[in-house]
């Protein structure tokens, strides 16, 4: 074997850093970053984020890695190559379904339950764009965002809190005053076309709900909507 074809047949280590992280390992911990984040903007359970990613990535002929690199750039407000921007806009535009009409048979949670999942899933939001790397916070978002698809019969988190602020809003206004809100059993009022939990510039420092009393989430990428 002569040396040209030795250099070729010869594996490649990854290149060391000074952090002791090879350059690799470093772009599985920026796509898991990116996959956490997705997760806590739209929301999203880890496989619906992944699939945006993927998705993104074939729309603008990039890497899945290059989409996650540019969902961390978007984050702080750096530039990124158009095509994966107009993509990333589309797909995560695409992702927030509106909710589906519930069931006959289906019975609303009590407004106080709902009150406490829907914080419980901000509160798992906020964490984990504070701290993407966290394990426990990317399992509690995922766990907080399933379970209230559940509970609403929803198939998407985003659809599943759209549903739960409609119901909880629905609830308030019906209640008589000086009378605790009492449980609504017809159907929900409907969702104008467009209306989503993200507001216009919904990733760009709104947080779900915003304007309708729900704290933002802080962040700093560019509208979707």
């Amino acid at each position: 074997m002569n040396d040209l074809a030795r250099q070729h047949s010869t594996p490649v280590a990854p290149t060391a850093r000074a952090d002791g992280l090879s350059t690799s390992q470093e772009v599985r911990a920026a796509y898991g970053r990116a996959i956490v984040i997705l997760m806590a903007l739209v929301p999203c359970t880890a496989a619906t984020s992944r699939r945006i990613v993927a998705e993104a990535a074939r729309s603008a002929g990039a890497s899945p890695d290059e989409v996650a690199a540019a969902v961390l750039a978007m984050r702080v407000g750096e530039p990124v190559a158009p095509a994966v921007d107009e993509a990333l806009r589309r797909v995560l535009a695409d992702a927030r379904t509106l909710p589906t009409p519930a069931t006959g048979s289906w019975l609303p949670p009590r407004p106080d339950v709902l009150r406490r999942h829907v914080n419980h899933l901000r509160a798992a939001r906020r964490r984990a764009v504070a701290a993407p790397d966290d394990a426990g916070v990317r399992g509690e978002l995922e766990d907080a965002a399933y379970t209230l698809c559940i509970l609403m019969q929803q198939r998407s988190a985003h659809g599943a809190l759209l549903a739960t602020e409609e119901l909880i809003a629905a609830n308030r206004l019906d209640a008589p005053v000086g009378r605790p809100p009492q449980r609504k059993h017809g159907p929900r009022p409907a969702i104008g076309p467009g209306e989503s939990d993200f507001e216009p510039g919904g990733l760009a420092g709104a947080g779900p709900g915003q304007g309708r009393g729900v704290p933002p989430v802080a962040l700093t990428i560019s509208p979707v909507m």
